[in-house]
């Protein structure tokens, strides 16, 4: 099919659907009357709308960071909405606005709940409200059928929102706070009964405690490890004292002799110490062997008076070292081994020391000893004591934690009265005069618009149902019968004035319709005022 009988089928249709043109245009008269009207006696809705901010960068909040709980605000609020659009919270708001009045019966009440909470919006308005720890900007709206309604319900809906944000704070934290005392009550009668246990078993248990050197086993092998030191040390010191002694028996504990400075004094005539007498013999000896044999007679004299002497000084040294007191012929030349005296002095501190290691060395044994006995009852208290202990540090841990958070807990209580988080309500509830809903102007020109597609295809379906043939080519294609000739309508003036006046009626019907349109476009806010007092 080319565009030319494309353009003709399209014609051909047309002049059949304008067979029914005043059939389409009632219709569409009657679509508009009653579309209109409709459209005009819907209730306008209002919608009241106020706008609050919740502040939660109070100057305490840095101050108390790391002191108090941070209280979570966002998800407070989120609570807070979900209470407010509760079945409860809006039949009291329904019952302080009297909205209740509309509904009589269970199921009417039961669906203007539902149509109230589907009214009601709280939201929030900016991005950081949603980001954020709950800080921004809240809006709360409403939408009713009346105005002075729609801002009182919003009023409502504003007071419950701020009040059931504080009371929801400080409820939770009187609930924490009543927990927390109920767990310190709880862990501290715990805690004197773990202390109790713990001071209990101590007094049946005493000297079997582990003390700072560790449990059983470290105090056994410190023990052994300190009686195998002493031991050492005791072996080291008889050592010692053993190569004392022996040098001892090598010494005299006394010389025989004169200093350079009491020579003199000492060897004057007549004197009657042994020793320098010995001294002056050996002398006189020397000089007579200078000049004499030894078999001459004062050598030989001399000689014996030496042994003589020191016979007597051997007897005299003899009767020192028993103890007893040394006779005048000595008492100027003994003096006493100052090698021998200190020899003397670190064999006694060596004795002493043997002794003192020996008595510790004792006592390291009968410790070990004591505790190889206690090898079953040791480590049976220590490991009861160690299970003690634990329990008793656990609940005290416990405990000092929960009156910390007590603490913190108040802390919080008391900033949060002191107003860390605020409400400022930036636009108080209101409606504006003209309403939101519906929007009649767009309205009314989709009913226009719905009854001149109605019109329109209205006529072109009686045109379906009664078709018509305007043309040979439409017959012949129907038919499939060629056609020979046609013959030509002629129009006499009678006709072509009837043609026009029709002609001219329709158009008048149609202007009427767009002028009515026009009509209600302009007055439709008086008009649709008048005719719900009229209905109301």
């Amino acid at each position: 099919m080319n565009l030319r009988e494309m353009l003709d089928k399209i014609l051909d249709e047309l002049r059949g659907a304008w067979r029914f043109r005043w059939l389409s245009i009632a219709a569409a008269w009657a679509i508009c009357v009653i579309g209109w009207f409709i459209v005009t006696t819907m209730p306008n809705t209002y919608k009241a709308t106020a706008k609050v901010y919740v502040d939660t960068r109070g100057i305490l909040r840095p101050l108390l960071e790391g002191l108090a709980i941070n209280p979570d605000v966002a998800s407070g609020l989120d609570l807070v909405r979900q209470a407010l659009l509760s079945t409860p919270q809006l039949e009291q708001v329904a019952r302080e606005t009297d909205l209740d009045l509309r509904a009589k019966t269970p199921e009417e009440k039961q669906a203007l709940i539902t149509s109230i909470r589907e009214r009601i919006s709280i939201d929030a308005a900016d991005l950081r409200a949603r980001t954020t720890q709950g800080e921004g900007l809240y809006v709360i709206s409403f939408e009713d059928r009346s105005r002075e309604k729609s801002i009182e319900v919003v009023q409502k809906m504003l007071n419950a929102f701020v009040e059931n944000a504080l009371g929801e704070k400080r409820t939770g934290q009187e609930t924490a706070q009543r927990f927390i005392d109920e767990q310190i009550a709880e862990y501290e009668q715990r805690l004197r009964d773990a202390e109790s246990r713990l001071a209990e078993f101590k007094q049946r248990n005493v000297g079997l405690m582990p003390d700072s050197t560790g449990d059983y086993f470290g105090r056994m092998q410190q023990e052994t490890a300190e009686a195998e030191r002493v031991r050492t040390a005791l072996a080291v010191a008889e050592s010692r004292k053993a190569e004392i002694d022996r040098q001892l028996e090598g010494e005299e504990p006394f010389l025989f002799g004169f200093d350079t400075g009491t020579t003199t004094s000492a060897a004057s005539p007549g004197s009657t110490d042994i020793t320098f007498r010995i001294q002056d013999l050996q002398r006189q000896l020397d000089e007579l062997l200078l000049k004499y044999t030894d078999k001459h007679p004062e050598v030989i004299a001399t000689r014996k008076t030496i042994a003589e002497l020191k016979e007597r000084q051997a007897e005299e040294l003899a009767r020192i070292k028993a103890g007893q007191q040394a006779t005048g012929s000595l008492s100027s030349s003994l003096k006493t081994n100052p090698v021998y005296q200190s020899l003397e002095i670190e064999q006694k501190r060596t004795q002493v020391q043997v002794a003192e290691l020996r008595q510790e060395l004792a006592q390291r044994y009968g410790k070990i000893a004591t505790l190889r006995k206690q090898v079953n009852s040791v480590p049976e208290v220590e490991a009861e004591l160690a299970r003690l202990n634990r329990d008793y540090e656990q609940v005290r841990q416990q405990y000092n934690e929960l009156v910390q958070r007590r603490e913190t807990a108040k802390l919080s209580e008391q900033a949060d009265r002191t107003g860390t988080v605020k409400f400022d309500i930036i636009e108080p509830p209101a409606a504006p005069i003209d309403p939101v809903a519906p929007n009649r102007p767009q309205l009314l020109f989709m009913v226009l618009l719905a009854a001149l597609a109605v019109a329109g295809g209205g006529a072109w379906l009686m045109n379906q149902l009664r078709p018509v043939f305007h043309t040979v080519r439409a017959l012949t294609e129907v038919t499939g019968v060629p056609v020979f000739g046609a013959i030509s309508r002629t129009w006499v003036d009678r006709h072509r004035q009837q043609r026009r006046t029709e002609l001219l009626k329709f158009s008048a019907a149609t202007l009427l319709l767009f002028l009515v349109f026009g009509a209600f476009l302009a007055l439709q806010g008086a008009l649709a005022r008048h005719l719900q007092n009229l209905i109301g």
